[in-house]
């Protein structure tokens, strides 16, 4: 990586959260930020458009799982490829489990009102009929969501000690057969007419990809942000998005080149001239393509206040990439409002909310002496 990678110390332990103004006061506003989006849900929810409160609810797991859960998995990456240049940063990756639970709940909860408001049901005489019954689908997505946060407890527990290299290697292998499951299971079976074998690894990367920007985000405003790690992180956020942009373009070629009708209806709302257009153009511009430009510069990746700000904004598209592929499923033109933004208010709550107590605690318990 960077000049800084030999001069990063590493703790003799790992604390999971050392930035001080990480306290009551974070955790009071992430918890009313989970207020506030639960009260608007529980109040707006039943005012008709349920299918729309179910696809943000959806939406928004598809986005906040695979961040929290990345942000794990990026620590298992750099222990196996013996990275150093992280150094403290590690503890703010590894806190990523404290959304675990929330994530779980979530999923049971698109399970239970799955039967109302999902399209599955509805394609009840089709070939894909057994695999898309809405009990077999997410009790099999269930069971592989825990199994990868059961594996992903167990890593953070051994890295704590020092330890973890060979589980941290097959919780990458695992995060990408679960995280491929849920993209074919959740998102592409929306449409059982479209059919992608490459969906799952877009998928995949794309949500290290969110998580690598989300550790970005959170290095950047932390105090005394270290310039060397910094330019690394800003590194591999150029990377990623490259990487992305390549997953979605090989997806897309050859369904030109081929005339593959499976795949077609993916295409025809997000990328024909139509409502949808200037969404697929942002998110070109922002995504996939926006850190390559934005981050050009060495100066741009090692200062806290540019890089932050870029951090935010590909945040965001993230968020919006993932709305853009499942909203233009059911809506022919855009809409973004009251169910999307609550809902998604709620999960920030909760991932913040999860990382600061968590953190807080294992690093009471993996510091000697220190106080929770």
């Amino acid at each position: 990586m960077s000049s800084g990678d030999s001069t990063t110390p590493v703790p003799a332990t790992l604390p999971l959260q050392t930035d001080p103004r990480t306290g009551r006061g974070v955790r009071i506003f992430w918890g009313a930020l989970l207020f506030l989006g639960l009260a608007a849900w529980a109040t707006a929810g039943g005012c008709g458009e349920a299918g729309r409160w179910w696809r943000a609810l959806l939406i928004n797991f598809i986005f906040f799982t695979p961040m929290a859960a990345g942000l794990v998995v990026w620590s298992a990456v750099l222990l196996v490829s013996r990275s150093g240049w992280h150094g403290s940063l590690e503890g703010r990756a590894l806190a990523g489990i404290g959304f675990a639970l929330p994530s779980v709940m979530a999923l049971i909860l698109l399970w239970v009102e799955s039967p109302a408001v999902s399209p599955w049901p509805a394609h009840a005489g089709s070939p894909h009929a057994v695999w898309l019954a809405p009990n077999a689908l997410f009790s099999r997505d269930l069971a592989a969501l825990l199994v990868f946060w059961i594996l992903a407890g167990c890593y953070v527990r051994l890295r704590a000690q020092r330890r973890g290299a060979t589980l941290g290697g097959v919780l990458i292998l695992v995060y990408c057969l679960v995280f491929s499951l849920l993209a074919f299971d959740l998102v592409m079976t929306l449409d059982p007419k479209w059919t992608s074998a490459l969906f799952g690894g877009y998928f995949f990367m794309s949500g290290l990809y969110i998580a690598m920007t989300a550790w970005t985000w959170m290095a950047a405003w932390q105090r005394n942000a270290n310039p060397n790690q910094l330019h690394d992180l800003g590194r591999l956020m150029v990377t990623f998005s490259i990487i992305t942009v390549y997953m979605m373009y090989s997806q897309l070629l050859p369904i030109w080149y081929e005339n593959l009708p499976g795949e077609v209806p993916f295409v025809i709302p997000r990328l024909l001239p139509g409502p949808w257009t200037p969404v697929s153009a942002a998110i070109l511009g922002v995504v996939y393509l926006g850190p390559l430009v934005m981050l050009l510069t060495i100066r741009a990746k090692r200062t806290p206040r540019i890089i932050g700000t870029v951090a935010s904004v590909v945040l965001v598209g993230l968020w919006v990439e993932r709305w853009w592929l499942v909203a233009p499923t059911f809506d022919p033109s855009p809409r973004l409002g009251l169910p999307e933004i609550a809902v998604a208010a709620a999960f920030a709550g909760a991932l913040g909310l999860g990382m600061s107590m968590f953190g807080q605690r294992a690093a009471a318990a993996a510091v000697p002496g220190s106080q929770p």
